[in-house]
């Protein structure tokens, strides 16, 4: 069975779109197509729904996403074998929001740690802007976060998103009859200034003709957590991230009756000084976040 097929197929499982695929492949959407029929054809089954608005897989297409990471994961490691010492080495710098760090960043380590055992890995913590700033100044090679970084010479690989949502302290008293116009009304926290959710909620009030109210921008999801229970304001956050403290019942999710849009997840690396071990972390970062993605119950997983 071709790979390119099984990697075609991924990237429109990814981004839900045969155009957006044939972009990120740098193909044409007639080629995207042509692989994912052929696909078909060896498999002997339709893996995506196309008569529906929005591009859906098949149950036979669900089974498949996990059997093809695994065969081009497979796929790598067989192009390794005869190198030398079979395994790549060298520095490579991460930086991390915070979103990142409290869902799927251990995981990842831990699958790189095992996977790639020469490679030496290189942390920081920081907000959106500072990882934004640390990559284009080079001070990291691979940046971990929210939003596809712009500039010249930057790849940005797009990962599936999570949901967004409220939280509040666990005997927060909150309408039930329109509970949206009464979180916006209420001191609200949020996460760093010009990040997605801080974006979301400026729309809110402009959609429903309210004033900016009085927000909190923190970047630190502890800290969001102890600020929320201190009644300092309801959260607009990245519901993932604070599934440990709703499970604890240290906070509690709010449904605010209005969907809400996802929080995109990406991996950004500067191609023009990236290194064969850069570029497998970055591929390799952007599957475990799928993977830790495809694993989230509602109401964590984006809808």
């Amino acid at each position: 069975m071709n790979t390119r097929f099984i990697e075609a197929f991924l990237q429109v499982a990814k981004l839900r779109s045969f155009r957006a695929a044939a972009e990120h492949m740098h193909l044409t959407q007639a080629a995207i197509s042509n692989r994912i029929a052929s696909l078909e054809e060896d498999i002997g089954a339709r893996l995506f729904h196309r008569e529906t608005r929005e591009l859906k897989l098949t149950a036979v297409g669900s089974r498949l996403l996990d059997y093809g990471e695994r065969m081009l994961d497979l796929e790598q490691e067989i192009r390794h074998l005869g190198r030398p010492g079979h395994e790549l080495l060298g520095l490579v710098r991460i930086g991390a929001v915070d979103s990142v760090v409290h869902t799927w960043l251990i995981a990842f380590l831990k699958s790189l740690q095992s996977t790639y055992p020469g490679i030496e890995v290189q942390l920081t913590s920081e907000t959106s802007a500072g990882v934004y700033k640390a990559l284009r100044e080079g001070v990291i090679d691979i940046a971990l976060q929210t939003h596809p970084i712009e500039g010249e010479g930057i790849t940005s690989i797009p990962c599936l998103s999570i949901a967004t949502g409220w939280i509040s302290a666990p005997d927060a008293i909150i309408s039930t009859e329109d509970p949206l116009m009464d979180l916006l009304r209420l001191p609200t926290i949020t996460m760093s200034y010009g990040s997605q959710p801080h974006l979301v909620l400026r729309e809110l009030y402009r959609r429903h003709g309210l004033p900016a109210g009085k927000t909190h921008h923190v970047s630190s999801i502890s800290a969001i957590v102890q600020l929320v229970q201190a009644h300092f304001g309801n959260a607009l956050v990245p519901l993932a991230p604070f599934r440990q403290a709703v499970d604890a019942g240290h906070v509690k999710r709010i449904d605010c009756g209005l969907a809400i849009p996802n929080q995109p997840l990406v991996v950004s690396y500067t191609e023009s000084h990236s290194t064969e071990a850069i570029r497998v972390v970055a591929e390799l970062a952007c599957r475990e976040c799928d993977q830790y993605v495809r694993g989230l119950p509602h109401p964590y997983a984006a809808t």
